[in-house]
């Protein structure tokens, strides 16, 4: 996956990095990586939401959070780790992780994200601060021709693999 921050005027700018991890202000993250794991043939290409850090060798061993997950339109959703009876909006930081598993703070709080197949997905934090807003595609924008919208726009698929862990794609019928 490529992964790219939002610029003024829309333009995106490439970053360097193999994941992007959300760290909220309560502890808890959610990150956002290649997906590694075999699916079924049927499934698109895409990435890999974990509550807390993919399992590897540079990530420090960190306990995982069940995913919380909110559809907001058929291209959008939320996604935050799960937090009990607490409805309060929360803050949150964007990282992108290295290679060696080092985090560099992002000043964008808005990821575009190319996948293997040449999709989209545009990830925001959310606007009332409940968790990482998620688009198949790009974010809607105002101001926009309704056929540049659907230009920009693709549907979002989810396919769950685990309590804290969600396979994300984005998809175009027809």
């Amino acid at each position: 996956m490529k992964i790219f921050t939002v610029m003024k005027e829309r333009a995106l700018k490439p970053l360097q990095g193999r994941s992007v991890v959300a760290e909220f202000e309560d502890g808890k993250i959610l990150e956002l990586t290649d997906s590694q794991q075999p699916l079924p043939p049927a499934i698109p290409d895409g990435m890999t939401i974990w509550g807390g850090r993919e399992p590897s060798e540079h990530a420090p061993a960190m306990k995982h959070a069940q995913l919380n997950i909110t559809s907001v339109a058929a291209n959008g959703i939320i996604v935050a780790p799960c937090r009990e009876n607490v409805m309060s909006p929360i803050k949150m930081e964007l990282f992108i992780s290295e290679d060696s598993g080092h985090l560099i703070p992002l000043t964008s709080k808005n990821v575009v994200i190319e996948l293997n197949n040449g999709k989209t997905l545009e990830v925001v934090e959310d606007y009332a601060k409940k968790g990482l807003l998620i688009w198949g595609g790009r974010e809607p924008v105002s101001g926009l021709t309704l056929n540049e919208a659907k230009e920009r726009t693709e549907s979002l698929g989810i396919y769950p693999l685990a309590a804290n862990m969600i396979h994300v794609f984005a998809y175009r019928l027809g």
